[in-house]
């Protein structure tokens, strides 16, 4: 990926049809005691019952027969496995369960068990792509001991989905989550870019055939060169101008809308002087994030909640990353066994192009004992995923 290089707006599944929500008109929309008892948690379940009776204006008896009429305990029969994990792992239909999903879930199991050749073509569709194959990130709300990295109050908390990077031009209805982010309705948009993490960022640009032992902590990661970003939201472009050498990608996406889209008005602004309270969104709908030249991602905002007691407090620690999907390793074709290190391109000896390689077949291959290349041919450093910042 290079920075700089031609960017042209995609379009993205079907428009949302939900409606325009601005984060700071929805929290101005809560009364003034609602702000007031989510910055306090209830001691215990009557202290918790009996301000919901208070703010409610409705006896304490009403709100406890609501509680043991419509509590979670209700959801279940008292036989449930012990450990959550075993749900997944359910045999047999419980009694008195008549719901379609759960047939059609054990008649699945069933066919598994019993068509060894199906079952291996199920495994290997969803390996990767298992409900539980994600990381959860999970932060103490203790208060933080300095009162200045406190969360200020009242606030709002956003959850922001970001997918996989996209294929540049191709509109496609399948987006693949990478991460998704906690965000605070003050913080900035510039604060949510330093937090996305993509593969693109820690790739090493250049031809590195001719000086395979360089140490590679010492290289510099194209996330350090080419910083220019953008978000495209609701047809205004936040592009990310801290550093004076950012590029601008608004302004050939812009020159390109005014020949092809003459009816569509698009408008710049800073992502680093807008937040999220500036906003205004349509939840669940496919907005743009932009790096690197021509690598994006789908970002959605999926939910919208008051910050409460039980909240992460300190603001150091956002946006969080509440989940972040397991990543597929990527197999050497040579061996078949270790993880890719190189990326080779335009070698006669190679069978596919790129082809794959690990530090040992990629030096048995294509160099000799001497270390000299055995063809012309160029090899990048391979990045499977990006550490933490």
């Amino acid at each position: 990926m290079m920075d700089g290089g031609d960017v042209k707006p995609i379009l993205i599944g079907s428009p949302s049809k939900s409606e325009y929500v601005c984060p700071k008109d929805f929290l101005l929309s809560w009364d003034s005691d609602v702000l007031e008892l989510v910055k306090y948690k209830p001691q215990n379940e009557t202290e918790m019952m009996n301000n919901i009776a208070s703010t409610m204006s409705i006896p304490e008896e009403t709100v406890k027969e609501l509680s043991e009429v419509c509590g979670k305990e209700t959801l279940l029969t008292g036989k449930e496995p012990k450990h959550k994990v075993n749900l997944y792992q359910l045999n047999d239909v419980p009694e008195g369960v008549t719901l379609e999903c759960v047939k059609h879930q054990m008649d699945q199991k069933q066919l598994r068990r019993d068509n060894i050749n199906y079952k291996l073509a199920f495994q290997r569709k969803v390996k990767y792509s298992f409900v539980d194959e994600f990381i959860g990130t999970f932060c103490s709300s203790a208060e933080p001991e300095d009162v200045e990295y406190r969360v200020p109050t009242p606030n709002v908390v956003l959850t922001v989905q970001v997918t996989r990077c996209l294929m540049m031009g191709v509109v496609t209805n399948k987006l693949k989550e990478r991460e998704t982010y906690l965000v605070l309705g003050s913080q900035k948009l510039s604060e949510l870019r330093d937090k996305i993490q993509c593969a693109t960022d820690a790739m090493i640009p250049g031809d590195y055939s001719s000086y395979p032992e360089v140490d590679v902590s010492k290289l510099q990661k194209a996330g350090d060169i080419y910083k220019s970003s953008c978000f495209f939201i609701e047809n205004v472009f936040y592009n990310d101008t801290r550093l004076p050498d950012n590029k601008d990608y608004s302004k050939p996406i812009i020159q390109w809308a005014k020949d092809h889209m003459p009816d569509q008005h698009m408008t710049t602004d800073n992502m680093q002087d807008t937040s999220f309270f500036d906003l205004k969104i349509r939840m669940g709908h496919n907005y743009l994030f932009l790096h690197q030249g021509n690598c994006e991602h789908a970002v959605l905002f999926t939910d919208m909640r008051l910050f409460n007691v039980d909240d992460v407090q300190d603001i150091r620690q956002y946006p969080i990353v509440a989940v972040t999907r397991v990543n597929q390793r990527a197999m050497c074709q040579g061996c078949t066994k270790m993880s890719t290190k190189w990326v080779v391109r335009d070698s006669p000896l190679i069978p596919t192009d790129p082809c794959f390689l690990c530090a040992q077949c990629f030096k048995l291959l294509l160099y000799t004992k001497d270390g000299k290349k055995v063809s012309n041919f160029k090899a990048h450093h391979f990045c499977s995923f990006y550490a933490p910042r």
